[in-house]
């Protein structure tokens, strides 16, 4: 089981009602965006870390294993935000500090670390049937949500996949030097395809043999919302929202 699934199903807040968690991880995205990144999109980055780290119990190195890819990419989307480039100078090219970069990096780093959290509060909280369950609640429309499960499913799947291909060349000394890298990986890339047609088909197979009508149903075993859930919602982001014009008021 991957991580995230592992922690999904795991995690305190497992089953609890798919809608309040949603409704809380949609409202605090929506403060991130519209409140100013600081404090706003700070305050928001604190809750929503506290709700996943104390409330979930999510283990804090499992959430910055996590993390390390946004954030990877993220430092390096903020990077043309804080130079700027032009022509002169000894060297023909002028590096320096761009005029309100660092204030602008500030702001949309803050943004995207707490839409971030947000978006994996939700993942980590929440497992897929859940959350398919409660997409089947807001009348989305069948093809939505049977294509997610199917794209999710198999992009674990087909990494596994590829890892075990990828292992199985390395210990045959597949990767000893340039010339074997680069035919091992066209045959990774050649015998990952045959097998990704074999698995589509195979499940095809499967699903008519089961006389599939174009939606595969899936238990939901996570509580209904109660009022005492949605009004610890509506507290915390209620909260939030006052904290953050507090401390943008002092």
């Amino acid at each position: 089981m991957h991580l995230i699934d592992r922690i999904a199903t795991t995690n305190r807040l497992a089953a609890v009602c798919g809608l309040e968690k949603l409704g809380f991880a949609l409202g605090m995205l929506l403060l991130a965006l519209l409140l100013p990144p600081l404090p706003g999109a700070l305050v928001v980055l604190a809750v929503v870390m506290l709700a996943t780290l104390v409330v979930a119990r999510v283990p804090a190195r499992s959430y910055l294993t996590l993390m390390a890819g946004p954030l990877t990419f993220l430092v390096l989307g903020l990077v043309p935000l804080l130079v700027t480039v032009g022509l002169g100078g000894p060297w023909f090219v002028r590096i320096g500090l761009a005029a309100g970069g660092p204030q602008l990096a500030l702001g949309v780093g803050l943004r995207s670390l707490a839409g971030t959290s947000c978006l994996l509060f939700l993942a980590l909280s929440t497992p897929v049937p859940q959350f398919l369950g409660v997409l089947r609640r807001l009348h989305t429309p069948a093809v939505v949500t049977e294509v997610a499960l199917l794209v999710y499913r198999y992009i674990w799947v087909f990494l596994g996949t590829v890892e075990s291909i990828r292992v199985a060349q390395a210990s045959r000394l597949g990767y000893c030097s340039f010339s074997r890298s680069y035919r091992s990986l066209a045959m990774l890339a050649a015998a990952f395809f045959a097998q990704t047609l074999q698995r589509a088909r195979a499940m095809d197979h499967g699903l008519q043999a089961r006389n599939w009508q174009g939606e595969l149903r899936v238990l939901e075993d996570a509580a209904g919302a109660t009022l005492l859930g949605v009004s610890l919602v509506a507290v915390t982001l209620l909260s939030t929202l006052s904290a953050s014009v507090l401390w943008q008021r002092l």
